[in-house]
């Protein structure tokens, strides 16, 4: 598990390696998972991938609840439309991204 943070801890658990920036931690990741899926967890850190075209897919969970504020994923005011196309269907929310 590699986790993205500008505050790593002194004693980390072994299994888990804490990186200090978006492209470090994707190599990392991606090369840890040699031919297998990278996931990234955390809405903060799956926008700025898409904004720096780092996404291929992304799987969307609706969760049923409300928040009253958090980050919004695609929410980029100025920036590009981020492009999504079914990969299951029409209602399924598993998505390519298109740049």
């Amino acid at each position: 598990m590699f986790v993205l943070t500008h505050r790593p801890q002194a004693d980390p658990p072994t299994d888990i390696t804490f990186v200090g920036d978006l492209p470090s931690a994707i190599t990392q990741s991606k090369r840890a998972a040699g031919d297998k899926y990278v996931n990234i967890l955390g809405a903060n850190v799956a926008k700025q991938c898409t904004e720096a075209r780092l996404l291929d897919e992304v799987l969307v969970l609706v969760a049923p609840v409300l928040l009253g504020d958090g980050v919004r994923m695609f929410d980029h005011p100025g920036g590009a439309n981020v492009r999504l196309k079914p990969i299951a269907g029409e209602t399924a929310h598993w998505y390519s991204v298109i740049y």
